[in-house]
């Protein structure tokens, strides 16, 4: 295929897209609908209007005819004019075969294939003159119906206009009306997302759709308020704690040696991991902008993962195999992607079967396990903080790990992806496709 051919098929594409999304307006579909209801309306309109207005120049004729007819005698031959034929009933014998008609039916208007006497439309009326005489008496009709086809032109090409004017002002309010919904869209699709910061903007129309942008604003910014001194409330807990904690250990480690001392030890050591991790997720959720992103190889990243990982999962008497094709470079944060994939390990570490696999696809990289796995309708759930299958969480874990890899995803607006792995297991994956 031509590059031609591709740029108009993408053309083609973009219009229909377009057209799609513009139809999709409310306001357009509105406009449609009373520009077509308009068109029905004016056209009725106009036939009536040439129907009765035809039927009123014809009476107009016929008692003008009938007020010609009673003032002259049929057998004077000088009434008898170019434009008016007045005849005796017993002398139309010369006349088109179409007048004959007419007289049989008593009068009416007689359509000629051919001018007579400069004229192909006439009215034909059945009268009688002042002796009381029947008479034929007709006059031509082309200057009447010339005048009507021109105010029929006239009116047909005036409704032509405004209904073309109607469908332009339709299509411009349905464009704009959908311009400004899809912002209001995107914004909430933003929010949706854990863009907090997304903001609509009042504009200056004044009207019910700034009104809904205005009450959206106020409600995300309320929401941003609200999500930030949760999280602040959080981390200040946590910072808080670390201290003391860090007092209670130092006191433990002064004990002597013995088995209680260790597991209290074990313990602080958790509590003090717990801590740390919610702020770390903190301050992941807290951070904007690109400060620190780089230029990140994702092959060349699970490599350095491996590394570091590696001998912790063997340790634990399972094994790490890598998987990397065509890695994509992305521009993200390496030390979040690093702690990102430590999770994951440690994850499939405690949950997942004895082979682990670190991949890295294109713009995905992620971990995958042979382990139980878990229920697809759960997979919302576990990414949530502090969230745990185990609930009675006995099992070893803080529910923090997946809320961790989900706060360095939203960082990166790469989509966190879960996913049953075959033939069983749990896979999870970092999509770096809209960076």
């Amino acid at each position: 295929m031509s590059s031609a051919s591709k740029s108009l098929g993408k053309v083609s594409a973009v219009l229909t897209h377009r057209v799609r999304w513009l139809l999709r307006s409310s306001t357009l579909r509105l406009s449609l609908l009373l520009t077509a209801i308009f068109a029905v309306g004016m056209a009725v309109a106009i036939l009536l209007a040439l129907t009765f207005g035809r039927e009123a120049v014809l009476n107009r004729v016929d008692t003008a005819l009938e007020g010609l007819a009673a003032t002259v005698e049929a057998d004077d031959t000088e009434a008898d004019t170019f434009s008016v034929i007045i005849r005796p009933l017993s002398e139309v014998g010369d006349l088109p075969k179409e007048f004959e008609k007419v007289v049989r039916t008593g009068g009416g208007t007689v359509s000629l294939k051919r001018d007579f006497r400069r004229a192909e439309d006439w009215r034909v009326l059945i009268s009688r003159d002042k002796e009381g005489e029947p008479v034929l008496i007709a006059v031509p009709l082309d200057a009447s119906e010339d005048a009507l086809e021109l105010l029929g032109n006239a009116l047909w090409s005036t409704a032509g206009v405004v209904l073309v004017l109607v469908l332009v002002i339709g299509l411009a309010a349905g464009f704009l009306v959908q311009r400004r919904l899809a912002r209001i869209t995107g914004v909430l699709d933003r929010l949706a997302t854990g863009d907090l910061e997304a903001r609509i903007g009042v504009a200056r129309s004044s009207d019910d759709l700034d009104d809904l942008a205005g009450q959206i604003d106020r409600t995300a910014q309320e929401l941003e308020r609200l999500v930030a001194q949760t999280r602040n409330l959080s981390a200040s807990i946590a910072h808080d704690l670390r201290t003391p904690l860090a007092r209670l250990r130092a006191q433990l480690e002064s004990l002597p040696d013995g088995e209680e001392r260790g597991a209290a030890l074990e313990e602080a050591e958790r509590l003090s991991g717990i801590f740390d991790t919610i702020m770390r997720v903190a301050r992941i959720e807290a951070a904007h902008g690109t400060e620190g992103f780089e230029h990140v190889d994702l092959s060349a990243l699970i490599d350095e993962a491996a590394e570091i990982y590696g001998p912790v999962v063997e340790d634990a008497g399972k094994s790490l195999v890598l998987s990397a094709k065509s890695g994509a470079t992305v521009l993200a944060d390496r030390s979040m992607l690093i702690q990102a994939l430590a999770n994951l390990i440690q994850n499939a570490l405690v949950h997942g079967g004895p082979d682990i696999t670190l991949f890295a696809s294109g713009s995905e990289i992620g971990v995958s396990d042979h382990g139980p796995g878990v229920d697809p309708d759960l997979f919302d759930e576990i990414i949530k903080p502090m969230v745990r299958l185990d609930a009675a969480r006995e099992s070893e874990g803080t529910g923090l790990g997946l809320a961790l890899v989900r706060a360095v995803a939203d960082r990166h607006t790469a989509e966190l992806e879960l996913s049953s792995n075959k033939p069983s297991g749990l896979r999870v994956a970092l999509n770096f496709t809209k960076m």
